[in-house]
């Protein structure tokens, strides 16, 4: 069955090359490990006015930014051989992500609180997509053993 939602095989070998160094800003960043870069942005909300340029820090956004893009990437791009397996595959994982996400973000609010809540919610943006690649990704690379050992 073909999914018109999934993007290009491409895509995934450029998601991969992106997340890896977005991901280690990302944990830098989670360690409080941050450098200031300061500049003009475009607000539409927040501060005192909307619709106005603000002066702030875009260190987040550098961070931010690319993690998501490249996570979308290799989340959502086609496999090299995506048959209806892969697409039940594809779809157990992300259930599966979804659930986990959940029950995580369930701990978090009933347990973490003050500064660290607002840290855990920004985490829990990125928690389903990094969840599903390492499960989906998991199963198939099973499910590539097993049929190298039975030849």
């Amino acid at each position: 069955m073909e999914s018109k939602f999934l993007l290009p095989n491409r895509c995934k070998t450029i998601g991969w090359a992106l997340l890896v160094p977005s991901f280690i800003l990302g944990i830098l960043y989670l360690c409080n490990i941050r450098f200031e870069i300061e500049a003009p942005v475009f607000s539409t909300w927040g501060y005192n006015d909307i619709f106005t340029f603000v002066h702030k820090d875009i260190y987040n956004e550098i961070v931010a930014i690319p993690l998501l893009i490249s996570l979308m990437l290799v989340t959502f791009a086609r496999e090299k051989n995506e048959d209806e397996y892969i697409s039940k595959i594809r779809l157990d994982s992300l259930v599966w992500a979804i659930y986990i996400n959940y029950a995580l973000l369930l701990l978090g609010i009933l347990f973490v609180f003050q500064g660290a809540f607002y840290t855990l919610m920004i985490c829990n943006l990125f928690t389903v997509l990094i969840l599903f690649t390492i499960r989906f990704n998991f199963i198939l690379y099973i499910n590539k053993r097993q049929m190298r050992n039975e030849k």
